[in-house]
């Protein structure tokens, strides 16, 4: 397998990492098409899991992948290319941010000759590719596809019974941004354990919803694929209402795909391999087929 490290610059001046590999020993199935693999929250392009699984078994059929980060790269992270270094990380991250970090990569990709993008985001990373594509879609992106993106549906949140803490997280961030610390940091439990400032925190779980990605599906030009864990669906508010809303947009979006894996959770532990069968399948038999 052959691994090259990459590095791309926002248009912001931000230096991001990532890896290219590329099929060694079995014929390029598209050899104009990269993956391109974005991490979830406090994660970053080594990680093991779904994305690791999935980069392997695309290069194994034949596939180039990209595996890259985000200024939201693990928890905290120190983030060069600036005159002075920034704060990143998942604690300090805005995720409208992710228009410069993603353009930034592909960019990067048509410059090593890939003229076709498939963007593939798991957890946050899909919220990302979602939303980077609705804000700013770039004209090389040829698919999306979302591994288990939680909405950031904030009255979904409030009106589950299992979000008690999430309801005393969002009093304590009000708090601290109405008196003038929206820049401290908090330990949060739900939605999932996670340092964040307070204003960090009102910016992704705050009643104006700028991050639930189910509204910014129609805005989407491409063929797009939802995968989701059946698990995660019975487990989590982030996921409950997720299957019911894509499939009515469905009706009127014929762009729109869903996929659920039974049984899986987020991070599809003992069901690795599907997300990537799945996303195959489909570029083959739906996006390869009209493109």
């Amino acid at each position: 397998m052959n691994v090259e490290l990459i590095r791309a610059k926002t248009a912001d001046g931000v230096l991001l990492d990532g890896s290219l590999q590329r099929p060694a020993g079995v014929v390029s199935t598209s050899p104009d098409t990269a993956w391109l693999l974005v991490h979830g929250t406090g994660s970053n392009f080594y990680s093991s899991g779904v994305l690791q699984s999935f980069a392997e078994q695309l290069v194994h059929g034949g596939h180039s992948v990209a595996r890259i980060n985000t200024r939201g790269h693990d928890i905290i992270s120190t983030l060069p290319g600036g005159r002075m270094p920034l704060s990143g990380g998942a604690a300090f991250e805005s995720i409208a941010d992710c228009v410069h970090d993603l353009r930034a990569w592909v960019d990067e990709l048509i410059r090593r000759d890939f003229s076709r993008v498939v963007l593939v985001g798991h957890s946050m990373g899909g919220v990302k590719a979602i939303y980077s594509q609705a804000h700013d879609p770039h004209p090389n992106v040829v698919a999306v596809v979302g591994i288990s993106p939680p909405r950031f549906c904030h009255t979904e949140w409030q009106s589950s019974p299992q979000a008690t803490a999430f309801r005393d997280h969002f009093r304590l961030a009000t708090d601290l941004v109405a008196s003038g610390r929206g820049g401290e940091l908090m330990l949060v439990q739900q939605p999932l354990p996670l340092w964040l400032t307070a204003a960090g925190f009102l910016a992704k779980y705050g009643p104006h919803d700028n991050y639930d990605f189910i509204p910014l599906l129609p805005r989407l030009s491409c063929p797009t694929l939802l995968i989701v864990g059946t698990a995660s669906v019975e487990s989590s508010p982030a996921f409950k209402s997720v299957p019911d809303a894509v499939r009515q947009l469905q009706t009127s979006h014929p762009h729109l795909h869903l996929q659920l894996v039974p049984g899986a959770n987020t991070g599809y532990s003992g069901h690795l391999e599907a997300p990537a069968h799945l996303a195959s399948e489909w570029f083959a038999s739906v996006v390869n087929r009209n493109g």
